[in-house]
C-alpha cells in the first residue's frame, strides 16, 4: 500500500510545486541617478557637507512606491530599489552638488573628524513619489548653514513628468526631481 501512495504523492507535490511557479513575476530592481553635467563653473575651493539626509518610514522599505490617490498608496513588490534609498539619494545630491558647484570638496554625512566644510546642507525628504506615467512630487524641507549657522530654510514642492508608463521612466522622474533640488540648493551657496 505504502509503494502505491508514495510514487501517487511525488506526482502530487511535484504538480503543486510546478504550478506554483507558474505566473511568477521576476523582480526588476532600480537606484536614483546623479543627472548633473559638469559645467565650466570651478569653484574648487568651496567646500560643502552633504546630510543627514532623513525620510519618512514609508520610503525606507525595498519595494517602489506609488500614489494611486492623496491618501491611497500601492506598495510594488516586483519593483524594488536595489539597495538603499537613503544612500541612493545620499550619493545623487553629493555626486549632483559637486559637479553643479564644481568642486571635489563635497562629503558626505557623517564626514570625517578631521573635515570642516564650510557649507552644510540638511535634507529632510516628505514625499518622493507620484502616479505611473504622470508625475513625480518631491517635497522636502532643506537647512543651508554656513560655519554651523543656518542661512537658508527651504521648504519646495518639485514636480516632474514622467515620460513613459513604466516603471524605469518613473525612477528617471524622481532622479529629475532630485536634480531640480540640488540645483536649488546649488544656486543657493
Amino acid at each position: 500500500m505504502l509503494k502505491i501512495i508514495t510514487p501517487f504523492l511525488l506526482i502530487v507535490l511535484s504538480t503543486l510545486l510546478s504550478s506554483c511557479s507558474i505566473g511568477k513575476t521576476s523582480s526588476r530592481f532600480y537606484s536614483i541617478a546623479p543627472l548633473a553635467v559638469q559645467t565650466s563653473h570651478a569653484r574648487p575651493n568651496l567646500s560643502l557637507g552633504v546630510g543627514p539626509i532623513q525620510i519618512p518610514r514609508l520610503l525606507r522599505r525595498p519595494q517602489l512606491i506609488v500614489r494611486k490617490s492623496p491618501t491611497e498608496i500601492d506598495l510594488v513588490e516586483e519593483h524594488q530599489w536595489g539597495g538603499s534609498l537613503r544612500e541612493d539619494l545620499s550619493n545623487a545630491f553629493t555626486d549632483n552638488l559637486a559637479i553643479l558647484l564644481g568642486t571635489e570638496h563635497v562629503e558626505t554625512y557623517p564626514w570625517k573628524h578631521n573635515t570642516k566644510p564650510t557649507y552644510q546642507v540638511r535634507i529632510n525628504i516628505e514625499q518622493l513619489d507620484g502616479d505611473l506615467g504622470k508625475t513625480v512630487t518631491l517635497k522636502a524641507r532643506w537647512r543651508l548653514l554656513q560655519n554651523n549657522r543656518v542661512i537658508k530654510v527651504k521648504h519646495p514642492t518639485i514636480q516632474v513628468a514622467v515620460k513613459g508608463k513604466d516603471y524605469n521612466a518613473y525612477v528617471k522622474a524622481q532622479s529629475e526631481v532630485i536634480y531640480r533640488l540640488s540645483q536649488e540648493i546649488a544656486g543657493s551657496i
